[in-house]
């Protein structure tokens, strides 16, 4: 009797999961999906109402990120929203701990994102904290002083993760260093050039109300939500809707970034630049995505298991409103890291010329739904999902359509996105280690 592949044995698994978290329906995720509103100062709203636990998470989502940050500043979007949430004194620091309030942020490729969680019964409190802080900042020169060496921090622990440095080489080949391609951290020398009028300028075009909008996922009613935002939030500035640009990738001429690191394991990776985000193109970048590196079964997943070249595999698939950036990669012992990059390789090639099978591309399908369900199960990573898909052009209501796109991709459909896209001459090649015989 012929013995099923591993990502036919995972698949069924991952079915399981995914008839417990819908039962009795193919597709459909939740009973009733994602809606859309505006406050009375017209900043739209998205609204998911989950009565599962009396939490609610809300973010404010604004727009640019690193894409919007100028040449030679680059840390400024990410410095610029960690001043937004910068407490002006403690005793509102003490209300929010009372509160068990969590106040957070971020700064990815197209946006900058600011999150409030609380407990529902708190909500009112929270937003009017929240509120005076993040719609009157303290932006003293101490606050952007303090903010530029905790970033110098966080940059030198991104250089020691070598797939964090590794995924950065490759945005900032495709992208020439600038706009995706830019330091979220910033540099010594760019941290340095950032000065105070910078950072106003930043925020007062970029922190508008006809730019920013809000992502919130509650077990509230949504009107409730919308009046405690609606009051809490009437005086972010009117300002314009500024156009930010979204560069496409470009192939380097030279298309191998070697990155010398005094460590004991090398990390090997392959990035591609693909399509834009359309539906159709982001379902099957997606599935390429799954595919290749995630979990058992995957492509790469024999090189750890049966070939032992590598301790990590995995692949990760970057989003941007222009193009997708799908890094393909492991982790390996220093002796083997030659014999590891041939085999990324092999394993890349015969996906490009020979494609999947129909029995592959189904197990894969349910593979990369599972995952989707685990990635928005709590409410704070659906918050970020529905407002994600709203920045690329997808719509927030991609994520009760992401089944369906998934669904219509077929077998000729994804072999050809495969042929166009991973063909071994658009490659980038991309190693972080000791120098030695891989990088010749």
């Amino acid at each position: 009797m012929k013995r099923p592949d591993g990502r036919a044995l995972v698949a069924v698994f991952a079915a399981a999961i995914m008839a417990a978290a819908a039962p009795g329906q193919e597709t459909a995720i939740w009973k009733a999906g994602p809606r859309r509103s505006a406050l009375t100062t017209e900043v739209p709203l998205i609204f998911h109402q989950d009565k599962a636990s009396a939490m609610t998470v809300i973010g404010l989502f604004v727009p640019g990120g690193r894409a919007a940050v100028p040449a030679g500043l680059d840390g400024l979007a990410y410095l610029t929203t960690r001043l937004t949430l910068e407490i002006p004194d403690e005793g509102k620091a003490r209300d929010l701990m009372a509160q068990a309030t969590r106040m957070t942020f971020s700064c990815d490729e197209d946006h900058s994102l600011v999150v409030i969680e609380c407990l529902s019964e708190n909500l009112e409190a929270a937003l009017r904290v929240a509120g005076r802080i993040i719609q009157d900042p303290l932006m003293t020169g101490l606050r952007i002083g303090r903010g530029k060496e905790m970033m110098a921090l966080y940059a030198q622990a991104e250089e020691d993760d070598a797939v964090l440095t590794g995924s950065n080489a490759a945005l900032k080949a495709f992208f020439r260093g600038q706009s995706y391609g830019s330091s979220g951290y910033g540099s010594e020398a760019t941290l340095k050039a950032i000065e105070r009028k910078d950072i106003l300028a930043f925020f007062r075009r970029y922190f508008t109300s006809k730019s920013v909008f809000f992502s919130a996922v509650s077990d509230l009613d949504p009107g409730a939500v919308q009046a405690l935002l609606e009051k809490h939030f009437s005086k972010l500035p009117e300002g314009e809707r500024s156009e930010i640009p979204a560069p496409p990738p470009i192939i380097p001429e030279e298309r191998e970034v070697r990155l010398a690191k005094d460590s004991k394991q090398t990390y090997i990776g392959r990035a591609f630049a693909m399509p834009p985000p359309t539906p159709d193109g982001h379902a099957k970048g997606t599935l390429v995505e799954v595919l290749i590196g995630k979990g058992a079964g995957s492509r790469l997943w024999g090189l750890r298991t049966a070939e032992r070249l590598a301790y990590n595999v995995d692949s990760r698939l970057t989003w941007t409103r222009s193009a997708g950036v799908l890094e393909a990669f492991l982790e390996t012992e220093n002796s083997k890291s030659e014999r590891a990059s041939d085999a990324l390789d092999r394993e890349l090639r015969a996906l490009w010329e020979k494609g999947v099978t129909a029995a592959e591309l189904e197990a894969t399908k349910t593979m990369a739904k599972a995952a989707f369900l685990r990635q928005v199960e709590t409410k704070s990573a659906r918050m970020r999902v529905l407002g994600q898909f709203e920045v690329l052009g997808l719509g927030f209501d991609y994520i009760t359509g992401l089944f369906a796109a998934i669904d219509a991709v077929s077998l000729d459909g994804l072999n050809a996105y495969i042929q166009a896209a991973l063909a071994p001459d658009k490659a980038l090649r991309v190693i972080v280690g000791p120098d030695g015989p891989e990088s010749r």
